[in-house]
């Protein structure tokens, strides 16, 4: 029992998760490193879900925090992303994996995925 409650703190005190939605695909973002409250780590979590989207539709990653500073990059390339309170957006031109690096009000987090155009 004792394990359980301190697997779910350690849970309940790392970053907060985030997805990624297209217009068929909601899929949660990998988390690569962070620093939120007063831990940080780096899992270097590889995304396996792929989000695809047809050129042009708007792409969402749905945050559990308003973000103060976003970054996004696609196949390592910035793109320029709309904040909408806790949601990104972008108009989907090309595919790849995608970074996402997100600053708030404890701390900032980097989240990985991929999208796929079609």
């Amino acid at each position: 029992m004792l394990a359980v409650v301190a697997a779910l703190a350690l849970v309940a005190s790392g970053p907060p998760r985030a997805w990624l939605t297209t217009d068929t695909a909601h899929v949660p973002l990998a988390i690569s490193s962070w620093c939120w409250g007063t831990k940080c780590a780096a899992p270097i979590a590889a995304s396996t879900k792929i989000a695809s989207a047809p050129r042009g539709k708007v792409v969402r990653v749905d945050l559990a925090f308003v973000p103060t500073h976003a970054y996004v990059a696609i196949a390592g390339r910035a793109v320029a992303v709309e904040s909408h309170g806790k949601q990104l957006t972008w108009r989907a031109a090309r595919g790849g994996g995608l970074t996402i690096r997100v600053t708030g009000g404890r701390g900032w987090v980097t989240y990985v995925g991929r999208v796929k155009l079609r």
